[in-house]
């Protein structure tokens, strides 16, 4: 049997997906055993490389990835499993690798994951302790010290807005930098998108295998799209009415809209991904009719482009068209043109670049008044001060290891509901965060530093591993001090 990453490293279009999300309740429930039904058929199957498990999807609270992925492992299936950081903290997450190494479990999916959407007796607490950068050099570590894992990381290429877009593309270039050996793409129904990921994987050097989701769709699945009701997926009025038209036929839609999803499989397989990435399927004999139609369209998958492209109106592209209007050239779009920043921030600027920049003469002398009052034991009125300069300007949490200066001075924990130091999360559309009533602090980020010249490089740095241990205490003195993830991060660079 071919592996997953075997199958990667082919890089030839035939890794195929399919995923498995589970339900609530034990394995053992009559929905587990139709769920390892399922999985049984599907691992037979030559044509499907690997079985990925969702973990907690959407929110909402399901059986665990790693115990379905284990069972599907007994019956001889190759598995990947999601890891979402929104449930667990990074201890846990640790010894949730622990596990899955034990278990020879190490194929992975390394997500932020969706806001929680229930609990029990009430909404869960979301954890974000670290978020999939994080995850990802977690994982790389432990690989170091133990079986190794196949890294698989997310990238939504999907998005409308510029302040959107590009910083997932930065992100995703963190990602790999971290230890990502493959990417998935969000769900989109847009060739173009998924042409511009191709072209921009090409200039980043060897690049990695990209894979593309293909979501099967019905006239619910397309409602519940249209109104954002799934975090970054977004479908257009067009699409809808197409999807809506296709219902009304006797078998609501359903041989339509299995031809779409093999139409995509063929674009997929054609436009040079690793392969496809399959969700959405009610049984085996759906995912069996896209794999054969599939097949029999790869050949002439071009002319597929415009029955499977519904672009949102508007979007901002990274490469103008190319021969093809669904396909992307090699030449960069003009960006588009800046917003005037802030005063607040201007000013913010300013001070980091007297007090704070650490070659600055101010560094010098804020760190011996700081090693002064840490000596005199007198740090508690300087905390006070502190605080009470940054709770009214930044909604600051006090957790003593501030990322004011990496997100364009807004606090990743009073601002950003998924507290996001190292780039956005896929769930922001139009600048604003999948949480209502709050914008994304990265496409602030992206709009604040482009006048600069410094959005492009916003994430050139290490990655940030906030430390708990500093919570509670002055994150001015510990920045002076060498304690915080900056001094860490230099560390890392000069060893």
């Amino acid at each position: 049997m071919t592996t997953f990453s075997d199958s990667l490293a082919k890089n030839d279009g035939r890794t195929t997906l399919v995923e498995l999300v589970p339900w609530a309740g034990p394995l053992q429930d009559e929905a587990g055993e139709r769920h390892r039904q399922t999985a049984r058929e599907l691992s037979a199957d030559p044509r499907i490389t690997a079985l990925t498990v969702t973990d907690n999807a959407g929110g909402f609270v399901r059986l665990g990835p790693h115990t379905l992925g284990q069972a599907i492992q007994a019956m001889g299936g190759e598995v990947v499993v999601h890891l979402a950081c929104r449930d667990r903290s990074r201890a846990a997450l640790q010894s949730t690798l622990y596990g899955l190494a034990s278990e020879g479990l190490t194929n992975t999916l390394a997500l932020s994951g969706d806001y929680p959407k229930e609990g029990f007796r009430g909404r869960s607490r979301a954890v974000f302790d670290i978020d999939s950068v994080g995850l990802i050099s977690m994982l790389r570590d432990a690989g170091e010290r133990g079986p190794r894992f196949t890294i698989g990381c997310a990238i939504n290429p999907f998005k409308a807005a510029e302040a959107d877009l590009v910083p997932q593309y930065l992100k995703l270039a963190m990602k790999v930098r971290a230890g990502a050996d493959m990417a998935i793409t969000q769900v989109g129904y847009d060739a173009r998108p998924w042409s511009e990921l191709l072209q921009w994987n090409a200039t980043q050097g060897p690049g990695i295998p990209l894979m593309a989701s293909v979501y099967i769709l019905t006239k619910g699945v397309a409602k519940v799209f249209h109104r954002d009701g799934v975090p970054g997926i977004r479908l257009t009025d067009e699409l809808l009415a197409w999807a809506e038209e296709q219902a009304a036929a006797d078998d609501k839609g359903r041989a339509a809209f299995l031809e779409f999803a093999a139409k995509q499989v063929a674009v997929v397989r054609g436009m040079g991904f690793a392969g496809a990435y399959i969700a959405g399927q009610r049984n085996v004999t759906e995912i069996d009719k896209i794999l054969a139609m599939a097949d029999e369209f790869e050949s002439d998958w071009q002319a597929l482009l415009p029955d499977i492209s519904f672009a949102e109106p508007g979007a901002q592209r990274l490469y103008q068209p190319g021969d093809l209007p669904q396909l992307a050239s090699d030449q960069p779009t003009k960006p588009t043109k800046t917003r005037r920043v802030p005063l607040k921030y201007r000013v913010n600027r300013i001070v980091h670049d007297v007090a704070f920049a650490p070659e600055s003469r101010g560094f010098d002398v804020a760190r011996g008044v700081y090693g002064r009052l840490e000596s005199a034991h007198l740090m508690w009125p300087a905390h006070v001060l502190e605080q009470a300069v940054k709770i009214p300007m930044f909604d600051c949490q006090d957790c003593g290891d501030c990322s004011l200066p990496d997100i364009a001075y807004q606090c990743p924990e009073g601002a950003c509901a998924k507290n996001q130091r190292n780039g956005p999360c896929g769930g922001s559309l139009n600048g604003e965060c999948e949480v209502p009533g709050k914008r994304c602090v990265w496409a602030n980020a992206y709009d604040r530093l482009r006048p600069y010249g410094e959005a492009m490089t916003m994430l050139d740095r290490e990655p940030v591993l906030q430390d708990n241990a500093l919570r509670g205490s002055s994150a001015w003195a510990n920045t002076f001090m060498g304690r915080d993830h900056y001094a860490h991060n230099t560390e890392g660079e000069d060893s």
